[in-house]
């Protein structure tokens, strides 16, 4: 057996099983895991901990390897963390047992997504909500102002290869949004932004969410927070979130929107994230 299908088999038990707690593994299925035999209990590998392995989906070094030190971020926010080099490629890749298709993140490529990216932001119903129809120059600049930023990862979302959507994994400490709440140093933010018809309805969202979650988590072990801060009246995101084991903070006013604080907290998500749509499974 190879890594990729212990994983896979892994993952099945606990999408199928939500009352799951560990499964079993041999000491050759622990080396291939990389996980420390001395780190299983009598039942074996828990649910939070074989979801926390680099092998679930992560496609780069973790930023927590990165050296921790301190850089002025600005005059009010103080010295920060310093970030390490973003990524290129590919960041992010899974099989989702439970939608039973490939999940995949990666960089923006201008070439290939500049064109589409436009289309997409001026889709009325993309559009309600980010409020940037813009022309193709204009958008191009926004996202080069995102790679040039320091803090903000742009990214396309794949399922079995097709591009459906464009995201953003920022530092929340960094961003606009950390005056207007108690902010911990590694927060991580997420803008989600689904453009292609054809990949919209909870089944695929709550496949993507979860990933994008778990690409956010697996990055920076010292994350232990992701918030979201869509607009107050996104009322069907706000029932999708929630079924997401997201919850809402409070409500608050940015100088362009109101908008509301969504957390996911680290903990919540490894015990519950693939057990929430096990009935679909």
């Amino acid at each position: 057996m190879n890594t990729e299908q212990l994983v896979r088999d892994v993952e099945t038990q606990f999408t199928h099983h939500p009352d799951l707690e560990a499964v079993s593994l041999t000491e050759q299925e622990c080396q291939l895991l990389g996980f420390p035999l001395q780190w299983l209990d009598k039942t074996g590998i828990d649910r939070a901990c074989f979801f926390q392995i680099n092998h679930t989906g992560l496609c780069h070094q973790s930023s927590d390897r990165f050296p921790y030190s301190k850089q002025q971020s600005d005059p009010t926010r103080g010295y920060l963390a310093a970030r390490p080099p973003k990524p290129e490629g590919e960041v992010y890749r899974r099989f989702d047992v439970a939608l039973e298709k490939v999940i995949s993140f990666r960089t923006f490529d201008f070439d290939k997504d500049l064109a589409r990216f436009t289309q997409w932001m001026n889709n009325p119903r993309v559009a309600e909500f980010w409020e940037q129809a813009w022309t193709e120059d204009k958008l191009e600049e926004f996202v080069e102002n995102r790679f040039s930023d320091g803090f903000t990862l742009p990214l396309i979302g794949e399922i079995d290869g097709q591009p459906f959507g464009y995201f953003e994994v920022y530092w929340a400490a960094q961003d606009r949004l950390a005056p207007y709440y108690d902010c911990q140093e590694f927060d991580r933010g997420i803008h989600l932004l689904v453009g292609d018809e054809n990949y919209r309805g909870k089944q695929y969202f709550d496949a993507w969410l979860r990933a994008l979650c778990h690409y956010a988590f697996l990055d920076d072990v010292r994350t232990q927070r992701i918030v979201m801060e869509p607009r107050f009246d996104n009322v069907k995101l706000f029932k999708r979130l929630a079924s997401s084991a997201f919850e809402k903070q409070f409500e608050f006013n940015f100088p362009h929107k109101r908008s509301a604080l969504m957390m996911m907290k680290r903990e919540v998500f490894f015990h519950l994230a693939w057990s929430m749509d096990s009935e679909r499974a």
